[in-house]
């Protein structure tokens, strides 16, 4: 049956890495809202502050959203029409503080100005950032039809303790495989 792994292995590995919450999957919003209750009451076993339990919640809500409005692998439930976005997060712990990764399929076309937009992210201020967020805030409440485009990345810069780290790589001629990095 295909290729064997050792699923002990891969727990032990995860383990090893600090991992506390791995979903590597089809996601939906339904999904998100179920399995971020069940990470939030994991954090919480951390013996962590509720601001940094808030932080790690949000980022993570933050990158599965990512999933599910950008991967561009994409599945269709049959019986329930309902499109499902692929993709892998991971929350773990390395000393007192927690990392939140994700990762999915972007088209190709989509890569620069995503790159562009995170790079610019890394190199503002906690102020800045605020300020930023604040200004995208307003001119998605002032649209006649809202969006968060965007919002998201600078929400998480803001929270992260720590520039957002990302990478991009290609895959093919029509798809690049899109990693962040959050540290709370």
């Amino acid at each position: 049956m295909g290729t064997k792994f050792s699923v002990s292995e891969l727990f032990k590995s995860l383990r090893s890495e600090g991992i506390i919450f791995c979903f590597c999957g089809s996601a939906s919003q339904l999904i998100v809202e179920g399995i971020g209750e069940t990470l939030l009451q994991r954090i919480r076993l951390e013996g962590t502050g509720t601001g940094v339990v808030g932080k790690v919640f949000q980022v993570f809500v933050e990158q599965m959203q990512n999933i599910v409005s950008h991967s561009a692998e994409r599945i269709t439930d049959g019986e329930a029409g309902e499109e499902l976005r692929v993709g892998i997060v991971l929350v773990g712990k390395e000393g007192d503080k927690f990392y939140v990764r994700c990762g999915n399929f972007v088209e190709n076309e989509k890569t620069e100005a995503l790159a562009k937009r995170l790079q610019s992210l890394q190199v503002m201020t906690k102020d800045e950032l605020k300020s930023l967020y604040r200004e995208e805030r307003r001119k998605a409440d002032l649209a006649s039809t809202p969006t968060r485009s965007g919002l998201g990345l600078i929400d998480m810069a803001r929270k992260a303790s720590e520039p957002i780290d990302f990478e991009i790589t290609p895959v093919d001629e029509t798809r690049s495989f899109f990693s962040m990095t959050a540290i709370i």
